[in-house]
C-alpha cells in the first residue's frame, strides 16, 4: 500500500481491506467500528472515506479502534460507488480482497472468515452475507438478490421474514446489496470498479453484471451474519431517487446485454414498464412504471453514453450472453412485487410466484474465473 494501513501478523492468509465510505454516521457508528475491530480473521485493514459533510471528530473513533487506518476526506458527497473506487489508488497489488462497507453495517466476529473461505472452497470472486435488521437480528433483510432479464431485483426474503435457517444454504446469486461485499482485489481491478456513472441506487446490480460478464461467480454465504440498519434514502436525502434508480437500472440492462439479444430485451423492458404501470394502479404503486417509462424515453438521450459503456465492457464479454441469461429468473416480477403489496389474501399467489421464480435454471458454471 501507498500509505501504512493496520499492520497485523498475517499467518499467510490474505489480506482483506475493508473500505467504508463514511457519511454523517450516528452515534450506533462506535458499534460498527468495534464490530470490524473484533473480526477474527488475522489480517484486517482500514480504509476510510469520509465526505466532507462528516464531523472531523469521527477520524478519531476511527483511530480509536484501527491506529493505522487509512482515512481520507473526499470533496462533497459523490457516492458510495465512484468514493469506494478510490481504493485503487491508495492500495498498490492485486491479492488479496476488497470487502466494502456501508457504514451501518454491524458484522458478527467470525463474519470476514467465513465469508473468505468460502470464496476459496467455492472460488467466487464476489461474495456476500447474510444482512439482518440492525434492531432485530431475528429478521431477515437480505439474502442474496435474484434478478429477471428487465434488472429487476427480487429478494429470496418477505419482509419481515423470520430467521428460522431456511435460507442458510450457500449459493450462487445474481445480486448482492453493496453494505458488504468481498471482492477478490484483482477481479475488482479487472471490471474497473463500481461505475463512476452510478453514485447511488443501482451500484450492486451493476457491478454484479459484469462480473458474470466475465465468467466468474456471485455468491451469498448466509453462516457470515451482518446486522444493517438501512434507512439509505433518510440519511442520504436523495431527491427522486425511484427515477434515478429506474434510470440506472434500465441503462445498466442495455449496457450489459449482449448486442444479438438487446432487441429482445428493450421490448421487454418497454412491456414490464406497461405492466408495471397498469397493475400498480390498483395498488397506488404505479410511479416505480412511469419512472421506467421515463427511463427508456431517456435512452435517446443516454445513446451515446450507452454506446461508450458498451465499448468499454466488450473486454469483459469472456462468456456468451446465453450463460448470463441462464442465471436470471424467466418470469416478469411485476405480479410478486404487486402481490407482495397486497393483503393477505396475496400470500398463497406470492408464495406460488416465488416458487416459481426460483425454478429458473441456474446452473454452476464449467469454467471458474
Amino acid at each position: 500500500m501507498t500509505t501504512p494501513v493496520e499492520e497485523r501478523p498475517t499467518d499467510a492468509a490474505p489480506p482483506v481491506v475493508a473500505v467504508m465510505v463514511v457519511h454523517e454516521p450516528g452515534e450506533w457508528f462506535a458499534e460498527v467500528l468495534a464490530s470490524l475491530a473484533a473480526q477474527d480473521y488475522p489480517d484486517v485493514r482500514l480504509v476510510a472515506f469520509l465526505t466532507s459533510t462528516t464531523d472531523a471528530a469521527v477520524i478519531q473513533h476511527i483511530h480509536g479502534q484501527f491506529p493505522h487506518a487509512l482515512v481520507r476526506q473526499v470533496e462533497g458527497n459523490p457516492g458510495f460507488g465512484p468514493v469506494a473506487n478510490q481504493v485503487t489508488s491508495v492500495v498498490e497489488g492485486s491479492d488479496g480482497f476488497f470487502l466494502f462497507l456501508h457504514d451501518d453495517v454491524a458484522l458478527r466476529s467470525d463474519a470476514v472468515s467465513q465469508l473468505v473461505e468460502e470464496a476459496f472452497r467455492s472460488n467466487a470472486a464476489v461474495i456476500g452475507p447474510k444482512l439482518v435488521e440492525w434492531d432485530s437480528p431475528d429478521v431477515l433483510q437480505h439474502v442474496g438478490l435474484d434478478a429477471d432479464r428487465a434488472g429487476y431485483l427480487v429478494d429470496v426474503v418477505d419482509p419481515g421474514e423470520r430467521d428460522q435457517e431456511q435460507h442458510d444454504a450457500v449459493r450462487d446469486t445474481f445480486a448482492l446489496p453493496s453494505a458488504c461485499l468481498l471482492v477478490r482485489n484483482d477481479v475488482f481491478r479487472d471490471i474497473g470498479g463500481f461505475a463512476a456513472q452510478i453514485p447511488f441506487l443501482g451500484e450492486e446490480l451493476d457491478i454484479c453484471w459484469r462480473v458474470h460478464l466475465l465468467g466468474a461467480r456471485v455468491m451469498v454465504n448466509p453462516a457470515a451474519v451482518v446486522r444493517h440498519r438501512g434507512g439509505f434514502s433518510v440519511r442520504a436525502n436523495v431527491i427522486g431517487g425511484e427515477a434515478r434508480a429506474e434510470r440506472h437500472r434500465v441503462r445498466t440492462v442495455v449496457s450489459c446485454t449482449s448486442l444479438s439479444r438487446l432487441p429482445v430485451v428493450l421490448l421487454r423492458l418497454l412491456v414490464q414498464a406497461l405492466a408495471d404501470t397498469v397493475l400498480g394502479l390498483f395498488n397506488g404503486r404505479y410511479r416505480r412504471g412511469l419512472a421506467a417509462l421515463r427511463a427508456i424515453g431517456a435512452l435517446v438521450v443516454d445513446v451515446p453514453a450507452v454506446a461508450a459503456r458498451r465499448r468499454t465492457l466488450k473486454p469483459l464479454r469472456r462468456v456468451p450472453g446465453s450463460e448470463v441469461i441462464g442465471l436470471q429468473l424467466r418470469s416478469l416480477t411485476t405480479c410478486l412485487h404487486l402481490s407482495r403489496g397486497q393483503a393477505s389474501t396475496n400470500k398463497r399467489c406470492t408464495s406460488i410466484l416465488k416458487t416459481c421464480f426460483q425454478m429458473a435454471p441456474w446452473h454452476r458454471r464449467s469454467q471458474r474465473y
